[in-house]
């Protein structure tokens, strides 16, 4: 299971979810869970994930005040700018910002209105897109146990009704995001309408 964690670049718990929604084929023999490598994902990452302090700067839009780390900083971004699909390579290079459980649940007006999450991808009211069977956002890793209980989430045998990404504990999260990381929530949902709405925002943000 490392190993298909490393190609996904998703973290041990993430797979674990993924095997239990049938999402991914695996037999466990011992106390380890060995993956198909035919039910991964024939897309690979475009690059290498930036760390978790360097893509949130990124994402962020904070200019490190370290000369060289500014120089490659400004390069990102303009290789984003002239990248034809921006979406997939801000996807690859933020990859490690925070885990991705999808959920079920019922009331996703009130998983939205909770001040314990800050509405993102398809929640957030500037991607412009309808998703009334779909609550999606950021929660602290403090919060997530809390938030999950109190909205009787579980995780998604099926499509998911609620998207939940968890802050690392040295970042905190708050509405509005910013709109790299819309975007790059978005782009994970790898669908023709978020991934072009993707792209715009990368847009807006670089310009």
């Amino acid at each position: 299971m490392p190993e298909a964690a490393d190609v996904l670049g998703l973290s041990a718990r993430r797979v674990r979810q993924l095997i239990g929604a049938g999402r991914l084929r695996a037999r466990r023999v011992g106390r380890q869970w060995l993956v198909d490598g035919a039910s991964l994902p024939t897309t690979p990452r475009r690059s290498r994930p930036m760390s978790v302090s360097v893509a949130w700067a990124f994402l962020m839009g904070v200019e490190p005040a370290d000369p060289q780390a500014a120089r490659r900083w400004r390069q990102r971004r303009r290789q984003l700018a002239d990248d034809p699909e921006p979406e997939s390579l801000l996807a690859s290079w933020v990859a490690s910002r925070g885990e991705r459980l999808e959920l079920a649940g019922r009331e996703l007006g009130a998983v939205v209105a909770d001040p314990r999450l800050a509405p993102s991808g398809m929640s957030d009211s500037r991607a412009g897109l309808s998703a009334a069977d779909l609550a999606e956002g950021w929660v602290s890793a403090s919060d997530l146990d809390g938030f999950c209980r109190d909205h009787l989430l579980l995780p998604a045998t099926a499509a998911p009704s609620v998207v939940v990404h968890v802050e690392p504990v040295t970042v905190a999260v708050s509405a509005p995001v910013p709109l790299l990381l819309l975007a790059a929530d978005l782009a994970d949902h790898h669908q023709p309408r978020p991934t072009a709405r993707a792209r715009d925002l990368i847009s807006q943000a670089l310009a």
